[in-house]
């Protein structure tokens, strides 16, 4: 409660500091040109009066525009970055996530391209926020979003979809092939440097199940994450640590 306060107390401040942002652009421009006739001797008697302020008048409009128009597309940058992106790890969110894994669906089925999807989650997790914080717990995860990205392929789509859960898709990708990527995730997560409080390495594990188009009939991308998601609770039930496929054979095949 006390957040939404102070939050509702320095809005008024906002408005004001644009409104004394606003009245200070408004006088740039009659102050500028006074100070432009003052520097050049001008009066409205003088034969290039009128060209001078034409072109004070379009260069100034010109740049007034643009710098209003650079600043309002880093406003919407920002905007769309926060629609997209998880801010604690910077992957994708689960809902840019549900849109990427449909285009992909679509893709796969118009250009009958392999596609497969890893579900992983951090093995015993809870047990990291209660032994040393949430903040602390916050640091696992981005340092697991920073091993995410560096194994992955730039086509891959990482995505944080839940509180430890992440997703990837991997396009063109087949079954032995997301097997393998996952297989590799698992052992650098394994290898990684977890610190948590004052500089206290933790060892941290994952738990992966893997889907894909090439070793099953899957109608949509809904049953594609069902079917990640179902191998990924397989594993934890296996005994943690280790990647699943969800389809049968074992992580042999």
């Amino acid at each position: 409660m006390a957040g939404n306060g102070g939050g509702g107390a320095q809005r008024p401040k906002v408005r004001l500091l644009r409104l004394a942002q606003g009245a200070a652009l408004g006088l740039g421009a009659p102050l500028g040109w006074q100070v432009l006739c003052w520097l050049f001797d001008l009066t409205p008697t003088h034969p290039d009066y009128e060209l001078v302020l034409n072109v004070y008048m379009a260069v100034g409009g010109v740049l007034v525009f643009a710098v209003f128009g650079y600043h309002l597309g880093r406003k919407e940058q920002r905007l769309e970055r926060l629609t997209l992106v998880d801010p604690l790890t910077s992957l994708y969110n689960r809902r840019h996530f549900e849109l990427m894994l449909e285009a992909e669906f679509a893709r796969h089925l118009r250009d009958d391209a392999d596609l497969s999807l890893l579900m992983l989650d951090i093995d015993h997790f809870k047990q990291v926020n209660d032994t040393w914080g949430h903040q602390e717990g916050d640091q696992v995860l981005m340092t697991l979003a920073g091993i995410l990205r560096a194994g992955l392929r730039a086509q891959d789509v990482a995505a944080r979809v839940g509180g430890e859960e992440f997703a990837v898709i991997m396009p063109g990708v087949g079954g032995a092939g997301a097997l393998a990527a996952a297989e590799r995730l698992r052992v650098a997560v394994r290898d990684g440097i977890f610190l948590v409080g004052p500089g206290t390495r933790i060892p941290v594990r994952i738990s992966i199940g893997v889907a894909s188009t090439e070793r099953l009939a899957i109608s949509g991308p809904t049953e594609l994450f069902r079917l990640a998601d179902d191998a990924l609770y397989r594993a934890k039930r296996l005994g943690r640590d280790r990647v699943e496929p969800a389809w049968p054979g074992g992580a042999g095949n």
